[in-house]
Formats: structure tokens, C-alpha cells, sequence
């Protein structure tokens, strides 16, 4: 492996002083482009380089699997041995539970629904809700959250139980039962009733793993932070890196408390490190990201500049949706082909009928991935977390309903995914989210 120097050049240094903290609890508060990915695979491999951390017993958790490769690789470069596990919490979970299932002779491991299975379940025991009682299903498990719970559990949040939800989900366990099959959510809640009943089963878990990582902590779950407690018991290092600013999964149960309160969960001493520093975007793109978190109530960190580059912010209002989806396609074909482009919306509603005009103008165009390169990348805000181009259309039309401060926050983070441009596209609408908004942005940067 390369050298503490070789691992640690080019960090700056609060990124520094972070790859090098190897011992008790991290909580790196990282902003939007301040090169966390960087400096947390610095610190694993450096970890590893000077023979603190046990290869086979380093774990690294990723929010996706997209997220996990690209770690993967970057640590493979730094000369980091393949027994690191860089993975997501679905996937370890679900691997642990297959094995635990065996171990303990339990009945034979049951098949798994993916969402779209779990979805025509749901239709076919109430036609036409069948969305609605998904979200609601994926709420409650991420939340720990059984039937008796709900009404309670609902109150003390912001998500909005569809009628007839209760009903609907006992009726779509008793048909997943007979199906004998589990769904996403069932990994977690079987996972820990196991480890909450067997001790042997919570002696193998608890000492896989003596250093662990988890990036986008401000995104995980209560059933993700319950399973996270026993990977990490035998822990010598954990480190937890997230932005509470970029919480937007608050509707999946998903909390950004787990972030702001690390301390005090995981092993000692304790130390937080916040990476303010944008290496990503221009001083515009900065200035008016942190305009649409100024007037929060919340206090979030803002970001700094790290590049005297410019950038570009435009703003444009439009009667109806029809005349701004024909200004993004117009964009759109004026873009620099040799620039990443990317239309991002609220909903997939609104790209779709972005996508009818690009079609119709022979504009190609695709999702984020590697087959778009050249094309206009179409997503919505939600995909394109962690992700970024040189050139972005924000659409403000169609708003999901949520928690005023989520919604500040997915603007936020559409924001910040712009390199050098940024268009934002709005209705005339007070309830769409352009009402976050900062038309005269503080000069912070």
C-alpha cells in the first residue's frame, strides 16, 4: 500500500486531520462537494497501510450499490486488499440473515419480494391503492413500526397514512405468508429478532467487523441504526459521514437525527469534523445553495468555496408547464456536447413529459448511468443524490407532498449537483418549491 504522505496528499486540512483519525467514534459532517469520498477512502486505507485495522474485519457501507463499487474501486487504487467489504446495508443484512437462517436450523429461507412484487401484491388485495399503502409499508418497517403502532407512530411524524392502510397491510401479510416469501423490510426486522434472541447468533455479528464506515448517515433508518448497533459492538472505529442538510429520505423512515446525535452510540473517544469546503461547484452555484438553506430554521452549515470559478445561476418563471418544459428542451439543444447535462424534476410525472418534448425534437436522452454519456441525463431530484454534472435544469412543476423542511432540503440538494451552470425552471405557484427560493442570495462564499 502507498505511504501515509502519498495517501494523504492533496487533502486539505480538515480532510486531513479526519483520514487521520483512526480510533474511537468519527461523525464527519460532510457538505455537499467537499470531497468526502476522498478523504474517507484516505482514511480506511491509511488505517490499513499502518497496520491499525484488520483487512478482513474493515467494513465500509455505501447508500447504494452504485455508491458501494465506486468505493470499491477507489480503494482498490489506493492498494487497499480485496477482504475490505465495501456494501450496502440491504445486502449485508440479507447475506447475514441467509446465514443465520441456516446456522440455526430454522425453516427453509423463504423467497424475496422486490418492490414491484410487493406492489402487485398490494393491488391485488386493494385495487388502485396500491402505491400509496407501498409507501406506507416501506415507513412503517424502516421505522420498526408494527399495526398497533401506527396511529401513534404517525402522529409524532410528518408521513401521512393512506385510509385503510392498516387493514390493507395485515391482509398483505397474510398473503405473503402463504406465498412464503418476505419483502425488503422483513430483512431488517428478521435480522434483529434473531440477534435480540440469539446470543450465538449475536456473538457472530457483533464481532465481524472492528472498524466500520457508513457514508450518508443523515439517510438511515431506525431498523438500519438497530442493526448498525450490533455490527459495530466489538468496534474499535467507527466513523458516520452524512449532511443533515441533504435528508431526504425522510418519507422511507429515514432520520437524520441518528447524524446530529451520534455521540454516545458507538465506542470513545468521540470527534466531529466538518468539511464545509466546495470543491465542486462555482462561487454562483454556491451562493445561491446556501441561499435556499439561510432562512431555515434548522441552522444548517453552510458551504464555502473552494474554486474561483464563477458559475452561472439563472432563474426563469412560466405560466404554465407546457412553456417550461419547451424552455428546458431549448436548453437542452443549445448545451455544449462536450459538457454533462443534466434535466432534473420533482416527479417522475414532470419528466415524462420533459421527455415526450426531447423525443419529439430528437434530443437523445437517457437516465443517469454510463449509456448516457452525450445524451441529456433525464432524473429526479431523489436519483440524482450524489451524483453531478457541469450543467443542470432544476424543474420546480409538480411538488410531492412532505415536511416543509424535506422539501428545502431536495431543492438543496438539486441544487448543489451543478458544476458550472444552473437553470431553475418554476411555476407561478406558491405551493411548488420554488418558494425556497433565494432571489437576493446572502454573499457567503
Amino acid at each position: 500500500m502507498e505511504s501515509e504522505s502519498a495517501l494523504l496528499c492533496g487533502l486539505d486540512p480538515s480532510q486531513r486531520e479526519a483520514a487521520k483519525c483512526l480510533e474511537g467514534t468519527l461523525c464527519l459532517q460532510a457538505g455537499a462537494g467537499s470531497g468526502k469520498t476522498s478523504t474517507v477512502s484516505a482514511r480506511i486505507a491509511l488505517g490499513l497501510a499502518k497496520g491499525v485495522w484488520d483487512p478482513s474485519r474493515t467494513l465500509a457501507i455505501a447508500f447504494s450499490t452504485r455508491a458501494a463499487e465506486a468505493l470499491k474501486e477507489r480503494l482498490s487504487a489506493l492498494g487497499a486488499p480485496e477482504t475490505v467489504k465495501a456494501t450496502t446495508f440491504h445486502s449485508l443484512a440479507l447475506a447475514q440473515l441467509h446465514r443465520l437462517w441456516s446456522l440455526l436450523a430454522l425453516s427453509p429461507f423463504p423467497s424475496l419480494l422486490d418492490e414491484s412484487g410487493s406492489v402487485s401484491l398490494f393491488r391485488r388485495i386493494f385495487p388502485g391503492e396500491a402505491g400509496a399503502f407501498f409507501s406506507a409499508l416501506k415507513w412503517a418497517k424502516s421505522s420498526l413500526v408494527g399495526p398497533s403502532e401506527l396511529e401513534a407512530a404517525a402522529a409524532r411524524s410528518s408521513f401521512r397514512l393512506p385510509p385503510g392502510f392498516k387493514e390493507a397491510w395485515e391482509a398483505y401479510e397474510r398473503a405473503k405468508r402463504a406465498a412464503g416469501a418476505i419483502d425488503f423490510g422483513d430483512i431488517f426486522i428478521l435480522l434483529l429478532r434473531i440477534l435480540e434472541e440469539s446470543s450465538e447468533a449475536g456473538r457472530m455479528v457483533s464481532g465481524a467487523f472492528r472498524s466500520v464506515t457508513v457514508d450518508e448517515y443523515q439517510d438511515v433508518s431506525p431498523a438500519q441504526h438497530a442493526v448498525l448497533k450490533f455490527w459495530t459492538r466489538q468496534a474499535d472505529s467507527v466513523c458516520v459521514v452524512g449532511d443533515c442538510a441533504q435528508t431526504i429520505y425522510s418519507f422511507t423512515g429515514s432520520s437524520g437525527w441518528f447524524l446530529s446525535h451520534a455521540e454516545g452510540d458507538f465506542p470513545g473517544p468521540y470527534r466531529e469534523i466538518c468539511l464545509s469546503c466546495n470543491y465542486r461547484s462555482g462561487r454562483e452555484v454556491i451562493r445561491c445553495a446556501n441561499g435556499i438553506l439561510a432562512l431555515s430554521p434548522e441552522k444548517y452549515s453552510l458551504l464555502r468555496a473552494a474554486t474561483k470559478a464563477r458559475g452561472r445561476v439563472e432563474k426563469r418563471r412560466f405560466k404554465d408547464f407546457p412553456s417550461l418544459a419547451l424552455f428546458a428542451c431549448s436548453l437542452a439543444k443549445a448545451r455544449d456536447p462536450s459538457k454533462s447535462f443534466a434535466i432534473l424534476a420533482r416527479t417522475r410525472k414532470d419528466l415524462a413529459e420533459v421527455a415526450s418534448r426531447l423525443s419529439s425534437e430528437a434530443v437523445p436522452f437517457g437516465p443517469p448511468g454510463p449509456e448516457a454519456e452525450g445524451k441529456v441525463v433525464l432524473s429526479t431530484l431523489h436519483a440524482a443524490k450524489g451524483l453531478e454534472w457541469d450543467e443542470v435544469v432544476l424543474i420546480l412543476g409538480t411538488e410531492r407532498g412532505g415536511e416543509e423542511e424535506e422539501e428545502r432540503r431536495v431543492l438543496y440538494v438539486g441544487a448543489t449537483r451543478a458544476r458550472e451552470k444552473l437553470f431553475i425552471l418554476f411555476l407561478s405557484s406558491p405551493s411548488n418549491l420554488s418558494r425556497f427560493l433565494p432571489f437576493n442570495p446572502p454573499k457567503s462564499c
